[in-house]
């Protein structure tokens, strides 16, 4: 197990090591703010817990703590689930992955993994994950799984999200 997380550990100080002396204009240095709109289902995996509809709206507050690797943020939102209306908040991580780009335009989307921890005004208690892609750094689209240990449910969500923050002149 020791050798796992040494193994772990120096995996992931190469991706950072690589991509920061790389010119990836992907996950630069500052804040961005993200207006969400989401989408999904929650389930209890039984026939006796009916699949109900999920939606919410939110920000998404982000700093960049890793260039081209990394960033932290907060979810702040409200969510319609069970026939009523909750808050969620919580923390959350964005790990890019790739950048994707073109020969000669350079690069125009990211896939990175999310992790995110939510606890609600209606006594939900959520961890989970996902997977978005950030187009032209303006649009983020992505889909979440987030297990509610206080209910016993899994939340599974798509969302849509719109960069709310200016967009800083490039020094080129």
């Amino acid at each position: 197990m020791k050798n796992l997380i040494v193994l772990f550990a120096f995996l992931f100080y190469s991706v950072l090591i690589s991509a920061q002396a790389s010119q990836d204009p992907e996950f630069t240095k500052g804040f961005i703010l993200l207006g969400k709109l989401s989408n999904g289902f929650t389930s209890g995996f039984k026939s006796s817990t009916p699949d109900l509809y999920l939606g919410g709206i939110g920000l998404n507050p982000q700093i960049t703590v890793a260039e081209n690797v990394l960033r932290v943020g907060a979810n702040a939102g409200m969510t319609y689930n069970n026939k009523k209306l909750s808050g969620l908040f919580g923390p959350m991580l964005a790990l890019k992955i790739k950048t994707l780009d073109t020969k000669y335009m350079g690069s125009y989307a990211n896939i990175h993994l999310l992790a995110e921890a939510n606890w609600g005004t209606a006594k939900q208690q959520m961890a989970g994950g996902g997977l978005a892609v950030e187009l032209f750094k303006k649009i983020h689209l992505g889909i979440t799984a987030q297990r509610d240990y206080h209910f016993n449910t899994w939340w599974f969500q798509s969302f849509i999200g719109v960069s709310l923050s200016k967009s800083k002149e490039s020094d080129d």
